[in-house]
């Protein structure tokens, strides 16, 4: 069980949700605990976008016009662009997807006049063009900064939810969980102008094969990591398409997935996998070990309801999740404390992911970086 002080088990989310937890001052949680080397630590949780605007004109019109700040409900996916300095979310819930922008201090919903049907995966290019998938629609849509739908793609997709992007070799892959009486649990590999260039995988349990693709990610040297949910598992495949590694199983401890979600892949070569039934977040090494894991099912800001979707930023340092809790839906923030070509290894027979606490400081926010 983390080791908390009283005064902070007291602070409890609803508390949280009045004192706008991003701005209350806390005691910091960091993961591992004493006496391994903090190596995770929270920074804030974003709630709505009052919680990235500092723009006091911002708060000024808000007052002026009668305006609330943008509110999600189900965060589904995350994705950064290439700076850090503008994260996308897709809410599948209230059909929006929304951005926050660091350096600005703004948020806002993107191409709110278009509409969309139950948004779910997202990819970003070096351009700033976001992709979108709408599973009810089977389709993914491209819309460039400014919100401009540029063209759609992916009907050849049964029901297309996570996204990836490979730039250097401009690819998009798009996950097509499909239905549970179809065959076509795949991933599709479409050019960026949304030209198919060819499938990976059918529905089963051998390797390259899937049952239930959901998230993905692509790492640095262009290979694609796929949740496939309903195997427990993460398969990765290289540029072309083959299946060389997969990890994970059906179970509860460390190691094991529960309900495999979000999948994400830092400069390090470190696997971020998230679990939403254990509510943590398992760091795996460019060998599929086990590092260590964060968060858990606390009833605090720092720590997890149902985690789903992940992130990392282009610099290996923030790590952004999104939790669907009922109360406080957010994404929460947290800082990867030191750069490390490989993170260490969980001390042998202790359980990792046990938050630590110390003094706490006004918590710096992403647009710092």
């Amino acid at each position: 069980m983390p080791r908390v002080t009283t005064s902070v088990a007291a602070l409890t989310l609803a508390l949280a949700t009045a004192c706008s937890g991003a701005s209350a001052r806390r005691v910091e949680v960091r993961w591992p605990s004493d006496p391994d080397p903090a190596r995770i630590r929270f920074v804030k949780a974003i709630t709505s976008g009052a919680d990235v605007e500092t723009s006091s004109w911002t708060s000024f019109q808000r007052s002026l016009l009668g305006t609330s700040p943008v509110t999600f409900r189900q965060p589904t996916s995350l994705a950064l662009t290439g700076d850090g300095l503008r994260l996308y979310m897709t809410d599948q819930s209230m059909g929006q997807v929304i951005w926050f922008d660091f350096k600005q201090g703004q948020a806002g919903r993107m191409a709110p006049d278009v509409g969309f049907a139950q948004p779910f995966g997202l990819a970003i290019d070096d351009q700033g063009i976001v992709y979108v998938s709408e599973p009810p629609a089977r389709r993914v849509r491209a819309f460039n900064p400014a919100g401009q739908l540029l063209r759609e793609f992916g009907t050849e997709a049964e029901r297309p939810t996570g996204l990836a992007l490979d730039q250097k070799r401009q690819l998009i892959y798009v996950a097509d969980g499909s239905f549970p009486t179809s065959q076509n649990h795949r991933v599709l590999v479409y050019s960026l102008q949304g030209k198919l260039l060819r499938t990976i995988g059918t529905r089963g349990s051998a390797p390259g094969q899937f049952n239930f693709p959901a998230h993905l990610t692509v790492d640095r040297d262009g290979n694609l990591y796929v949740v496939d949910s309903l195997n427990f598992r993460v398969q990765v495949f290289d540029p072309e398409g083959n299946v060389f590694r997969f990890f994970g199983e059906a179970g509860e401890s460390l190691g094991k997935f529960a309900r495999p979600k979000g999948v994400a892949v830092d400069k390090r070569g470190i696997v971020y996998v998230v679990d939403a039934e254990m509510a943590n977040v398992q760091m795996f090494n460019d060998r599929s070990q086990l590092l260590m894991s964060f968060g858990g099912k606390i009833n605090m800001l720092e720590y997890f309801d149902i985690p789903g979707p992940i992130t990392v930023d282009s610099a290996g340092k923030y790590i952004y999740v999104g939790d669907l809790n009922n109360v406080l839906p957010r994404v929460n923030v947290y800082e990867f404390l030191e750069v490390a070509e490989q993170a260490p290894a969980a001390s042998p027979g202790k359980v990792p992911g046990a938050g630590a606490t110390v003094p706490a400081a006004d918590p710096a926010a992403p647009a710092t970086k």
